[in-house]
């Protein structure tokens, strides 16, 4: 996946040697391994990728300011004035990136250490003033929302404004401490505490910045470059993709997160099912850690400190605790505290469960996938489309005729798994059409067997990405399955692939080079449309806390664009859903009449006003009015999803409790399982679907 969301793993594309090195210089001796490196991705970009941009002034200038934008994300370092003395360079980067030419990144990086030397004066000199007596202003906490300051004067402002907000959010919280273990303490002491708090993590972090490898710099120079192609298309060097490469899931003990570099900041990109975070529910994707606190130590602010160092705070051995300071996606700040261990694999897996609410002894499936995984390179290895033949079938001979299949926050994987499995569904017939620069390749269902023909519900979020949204587009094109979620699927149509640098012949001497990933297809609906950008809309939209924000592949910068190729829908469905619109009437009548809907509706609304809510007040009273007033909105949504559904049974199959009973942790990750879905509303709503479907 991109460093954000699902992509596709097929066949590695071939280098023509000959042709790259007849556009690199013939002298290996005259060619530093920077230069070569941006030669022969600028060379694999413009033969290879899906669709190449002009590399020209245009090019040049948003190269540029993506570029500053990587390295000073907080707006912390550089000035108007700085940029000024770079400016000559602004038309360049489109002359530089096919020459290989380097000079502009070592003139910027001599620029930005001098800033960083600069800027090493001003929190000492702040945290030396009393925080306790704010002027009356506000910050405008999104960074990306400010400008670039106008000279030295305007930044040390800057920083004496971030570092009042951080002094009060720390404040807050120790106060709150306070007031519920009904101590106090002198508001002196608190604050000296704080403020060395506050200046022991600038201490460590200038001194990871100026300790950070030149190498760093000119990773975020060539991603500055790359990612103007696509938001996927991005180089990863030998220690990156050895990260990549890294499953929390299968070789450490950890929280059971992928997290990701995203400027000069560490988010969490997804969550891996089964793992400790998984479990403790309250690490989402795109949360961005600002701290990592070990047991019964400090917190240890962790901005700008690389992501190898990031991820070694966070891992640890088994039974002992971390806690994370993150930054949510409605800008509120929280703590949260998880319990590390080792990710259980079979959770990660294919599972299935026999749900009932009446007395009617009518069973009906559940069927969850958290990802669609494969292992390529092994034959006999594992693979989701099996899996969920296997489960499909242990349903039916348990007398289930109708199926809920869940694949929210199902972030994509194996396309073929995905062929495959939409075919389970029906006798024979296109699933999916991918498309490089010049032609369409359709996928077809490989067999004419159906591994369950009853009536199904397949429930999708904003995460469904990439193959998720594959299997619900084909199923949904072809009135298979009613498509049942919030207001879309995460948007992403692309496919992308790894070139090795290293295949090349010669320049030995600068190898490990490290890898492309570029984005050389896109896929297509069998009706013609793509999901890039646009998702899968659900036939029935029903609230959830995404759906006021534009989540997703839109949330990208240069990402590419929707379109529509010829349709190719070749299936025969023996029972296709005809009456789709009088059953979204009727769920759209009842979703009005649930009150837990009504609450997700607000609290969606709730998320929505939060994130757009920037600007907070600096002077301490003010602060503390606003936060309190943001905790006490959002008690009223804690309960959502707390309890579960009364008459409402989810049992395990007859199949499954050999399996389930030969340990005591299955077991109660299983009762979680079951539990989980004894609580979850949608799934309810799902079941009134499938009824209102066969009547």
């Amino acid at each position: 996946m991109n460093s954000k969301k699902a992509w596709f793993v097929l066949i590695p594309l071939m280098i023509s040697a000959v042709l790259i090195n007849a556009h690199c210089r013939t002298s290996s001796d005259s060619l530093t391994r920077e230069e070569l490196i941006l030669q022969l991705l600028y060379k694999q970009c413009i033969q290879y990728h899906y669709a190449p941009i002009k590399v020209d002034d245009e090019f040049s200038r948003k190269a540029f300011e993506e570029f500053l934008n990587n390295m000073d994300a907080g707006k912390r370092f550089l000035t108007k004035k700085d940029i000024s003395q770079i400016e000559k360079y602004k038309n360049l980067q489109d002359d530089y990136f096919k020459e290989g030419n380097t000079e502009f990144y070592q003139v910027f990086s001599t620029l930005y250490l001098n800033a960083i030397d600069k800027t090493e004066k001003y929190y000492k000199e702040i945290l030396s003033t009393n925080l306790l007596q704010a002027k009356d202003e506000t910050l405008i906490v999104d960074s990306e929302k400010r400008d670039w300051t106008a000279n030295d004067k305007e930044l040390y402002d800057s920083w004496r404004k971030n570092i009042q907000y951080d002094f009060n959010n720390r404040y807050y919280d120790i106060m709150e401490d306070l007031e519920k273990d009904k101590k106090s303490k002198p508001n002196d002491s608190i604050s000296m505490d704080i403020k060395n708090d506050i200046l022991e993590s600038y201490d460590n972090y200038f001194e990871r910045l100026k300790k950070a490898k030149p190498v760093d710099r000119f990773d975020a120079y060539v991603n500055s470059l790359l990612h103007l192609f696509d938001p996927h298309t991005e180089y990863f060097s030998p220690s990156d993709k050895e990260n990549f490469n890294i499953s929390l899931s299968g070789k450490l003990e950890g929280i059971g997160a992928r997290l990701q570099s995203e400027k000069e900041y560490t988010k969490v990109s997804s969550i891996v099912p089964g793992g400790p975070a998984w479990k403790q529910k309250e690490l989402e994707a795109n949360d961005i850690i600002m701290a990592v606190k070990q047991e019964n130590e400090e917190f240890v602010d962790i901005n700008g400190m690389s992501i190898d160092d990031v991820v070694k705070q966070v891992r640890g051995k088994k039974g002992t605790k971390v806690t994370l300071k993150v930054k949510k996606s409605n800008n509120t700040i929280k703590e949260i505290t998880i319990t590390r261990d080792e990710v259980i694999l079979d959770e990660g897996l294919a599972r299935s469960a026999i749900i009932q609410t009446d007395s009617t002894g009518e069973k009906i499936g559940y069927l969850y996938l958290p990802k669609f995984y494969a292992q390529l390179e092994s034959p006999n290895g594992i693979s989701c489309a099996k899996d969920v033949a296997r489960e499909l079938r242990k349903l039916s001979n348990e007398g289930v005729k109708s199926l809920i299949f869940d694949i929210r926050n199902n972030g994509g994987g194996s396309l073929q798994e995905v062929v495959e499995m939409a075919g389970l569904f029906f006798k024979n017939g296109t699933v999916v059409q991918v498309k490089d620069r010049e032609n369409v390749k359709p996928y077809f269902d490989p067999d004419e067997g159906i591994s369950f023909d009853g009536p199904v519900v397949l429930m999708v979020n904003n995460n469904s990405a990439s193959a998720s949204e594959i299997l619900a587009a084909c199923l949904q094109d072809y009135k298979r399955a009613v498509v049942v979620g919030g207001n879309r699927t995460f948007g992403k149509g692309t496919v992308q692939r790894f070139v090795n640098l290293d295949r090349i012949p010669g320049y030995e001497q600068f190898k490990p080079l490290g890898e492309l990933k570029i984005t050389i297809q896109k896929y297509y609906r069998v009706s013609g449309g793509s999901v890039q950008l646009k998702g899968v809309e659900p036939d029935i939209q029903i609230p959830d806390i995404y759906r006021y924000l534009d989540n997703g592949e839109k949330e990208y910068q240069h990402a590419l664009k929707y379109d529509v190729i010829t349709p190719n829908a070749t299936a025969q469905i023996d029972k296709p859903i005809l009456n789709i619109a009088e059953i979204i009437n009727k769920s759209t009548d009842r979703v009005k009449s649930d009150s837990t809907f009504d609450l997700i509706n607000l609290q969606a609304q709730t998320f929505k006003k939060l994130k757009d809510d920037i600007n907070f007040p600096l002077q301490y009273q003010k602060f503390k009015l606003k936060l309190d007033a943001r905790k006490e909105e959002s008690k009223k949504f804690d309960q959502i999803g707390k309890n579960e559904i009364p008459h409402f049974i989810a049992y395990n199959l007859d199949a499954d409790k050999n399996y389930i009973n030969m340990d005591t942790s299955r077991i109660g990750r299983n009762e979680e399982f079951l539990k989980n879905i004894k609580k979850d509303h949608l799934i309810l709503e799902s079941i009134n679907v499938l009824r209102d479907i066969k009547n």
